[in-house]
């Protein structure tokens, strides 16, 4: 009499496990997205950008978001432009700068996070201006452009010029108020 044949090989339980993660964090939300065109906001953010990772856009936008910030500097009376090229010199979302993708993601919504920002960039340039008076202010400005299907941009889109009539402020940071701030 010979020894039976062992049987088919059971998964262990930690590739059960991987599994499981993989079909509830990746699957479930890329095939909500599907259905949804994209994954529920009640999805925690890392769960949601696997899940529109996918591409799925059921609507076309109508209209382009796009946002700007402007600095004050000691003894100076008129705001001036930020080169955002300095200050974010990686664009790893094709034309537009990590300020922009920050702004659309976080800044736009939540106050705390420019004023983060805000702090961050006045701290930035006194590094790389040194011969420049400091920042004592940053405002944030946002704008959209429409985006018109009869006549569809051409080339690179490009940040318009900040006009009155085509941008409003989001906020305004007064950083000479945080001197009690530690750092400061």
């Amino acid at each position: 009499m010979s020894a039976p044949e062992p049987g088919p090989a059971r998964p262990l339980r930690r590739d059960v496990a991987a599994a499981l993660l993989v079909l509830v964090v990746w699957l479930v939300p890329i095939g909500q997205g599907a259905i949804q065109a994209a994954p529920a906001t009640w999805w925690p953010t890392i769960v949601r950008d696997l899940g529109s990772i996918s591409c799925l856009f059921r609507h076309r936008p109508e209209s382009v978001p796009y946002f700007f910030m402007q600095v004050l500097r000691e003894g100076r009376r008129e705001w001036e432009p930020v080169d955002e090229r300095a200050l974010f010199p990686m664009e790893p979302f094709g034309y537009r700068t990590r300020f922009d993708r920050f702004m659309e993601r976080f800044g736009a919504k939540h106050e705390a996070s420019r004023l983060d920002l805000a702090r961050w960039v006045a701290d930035r340039d006194r590094t790389l201006n040194p011969k420049q008076n400091p920042v004592v202010a940053v405002r944030f400005l946002a704008g959209s452009q429409k985006i018109d299907p009869a006549r569809p941009p051409v080339g690179h889109w490009q940040k318009p010029e900040p006009t009155p009539q085509t941008v409003r402020v989001l906020s305004s940071h007064d950083l000479r108020e945080e001197t009690g701030r530690p750092g400061r």
